[in-house]
């Protein structure tokens, strides 16, 4: 409540400040300006904030949607790697404990009769957690199209799980129609 005393003061305010003088138009104006000022501080103080607040609500929300959407995305890709790593382990396994990526390809080049052509067979292996990654480097000289397209048949294998990672082809240089090769061939080995 608003004391005796108060209301003193604000009449007294009142006939200083000279509102008492201005005519009903100019006093319509003043307000109309004071009111139009309170209304812009509310706009800009509360109003403004408010909405700038719920649009960037509004973002974060879909921003979170399309992450959940990809996570599952990635949560299913994750469970088929991992189903298709059972079934891996499961080929290797049954390659035979005696399986080397070395012999297996040198069996291959015997099989598709370009053994000759074979110019050198580099191994490595690369140490993993559970698994070593075999490979094996070989390039093969003076071959022809239709018998280095076999070899590669017989060396890509899903049940041996056995792929090529890098390939490259040129010309021979030597002899027309013959080609010059370098596969890079690589398998994984359980660790022992």
């Amino acid at each position: 409540m608003v004391s005796w005393a108060n209301k003193d003061l604000l009449k007294d305010v009142w006939k200083k400040s000279g509102i008492e003088k201005l005519d009903s138009r100019e006093r319509w104006v003043l307000f109309g300006g004071i009111g139009f000022v309170l209304a812009f501080l509310v706009l800009q103080l509360v109003i403004v904030p408010v909405l700038d607040a719920r649009s960037n609500l509004e973002k974060s929300i879909a921003r979170k949607k399309q992450e959940l959407v990809k996570i599952k995305e990635l949560q299913q890709e994750y469970y088929t790697l991992k189903s298709e790593e059972g079934t891996i382990q499961t080929r290797i396994d049954q390659r035979g404990a005696g399986f080397t990526l070395f012999t297996f390809l040198d069996r291959q080049a015997n099989e598709a009769k370009v053994k000759k052509q074979i110019k050198y067979m580099k191994p490595s292996t690369v140490d993993g957690d559970e698994w070593n990654e075999a490979m094996v480097e070989m390039k093969l000289q003076q071959i022809t199209l239709a018998a280095l397209v076999e070899f590669i048949r017989l060396v890509e294998s899903e049940e041996n799980v056995v792929f090529i990672r890098r390939f490259s082809i040129q010309e021979s240089g030597e002899t027309q129609g013959y080609f010059d090769s370098i596969l890079q061939i690589v398998t994984f080995e359980k660790k022992g």
